[in-house]
């Protein structure tokens, strides 16, 4: 979704080094520390989305719970997106690259958003921060702690890239901050279109857990 259409064969090519190279630098396995499990929920039902995360390294896991042995690491070392799918013993690995950047920010710059402070509030026993964002098309409410011992900052190395532009004078990427809530209200969509979704910190504990690559044939 995040990555340029185009139709500059180059380009193509480019991506197919790319991804081609990412899967030879797959290291052999990722050690993890923290679960951090995010509950979300849309006009669907609720579906949780468990991430696992370590204190420090520059990579994530995250494990979607629908009934599929499918596991992805985000990699900022490798700036590659590795997916995991076991099916029947079958396994098999795809490699692609972490890109759209770009995009994001050009979509937040074309949607200016207008952001407020929200009151305080505790979420899992962590003091949190909240802010509000508020368009045409979306109001968003977000909290997030700067107490947990883990934060996706460490994932991207330049993850002042990683904000949109509306937000980066109202948040401190140095803080290493976790969301703990996001609310997302589509106010123009209806039915099948709308996007409104509330994802909610459900659990955030220590664990140990390694994940082994070894095994996988990457597509």
């Amino acid at each position: 979704v995040l990555e340029p259409e185009t139709d500059n064969k180059k380009a193509k090519n480019e991506r197919k080094a790319s991804k081609k190279s990412s899967s030879k630098n797959m290291p052999s396995s990722y050690e993890f520390e923290y679960q951090y499990q995010m509950t979300m929920t849309t006009s669907q039902g609720k579906m949780n989305l468990d991430y696992f995360l370590k204190p420090g390294a520059s990579y994530l896991g995250l494990k979607m719970n629908q009934g599929v042995d499918m596991f992805m690491v985000m990699d900022g070392d490798t700036n590659t997106n590795y997916m995991f799918m076991n099916s029947g013993g079958t396994k098999i690995a795809t490699a692609t690259s972490l890109n759209g950047n770009d995009i994001i920010n050009s979509a937040n710059d074309e949607n200016d958003y207008t952001i407020t402070d929200l009151p305080p509030k505790k979420i899992l026993g962590y003091n949190c921060l909240g802010k509000q964002m508020e368009n045409d098309e979306y109001l968003i409410k977000m909290y997030y702690t700067t107490e947990a011992d883990v934060s996706f900052n460490d994932v991207f190395k330049s993850s002042n890239d990683q904000i949109p532009d509306a937000m980066k004078a109202h948040f401190n990427s140095d803080e290493g901050a976790l969301m703990m809530y996001m609310d997302m209200v589509d106010k123009k969509n209806k039915g099948k279109r709308n996007a409104s979704s509330t994802m909610e910190c459900t659990l955030l504990k220590s664990t140990d857990f390694t994940f082994k690559t070894s095994g996988y044939q990457v597509m």
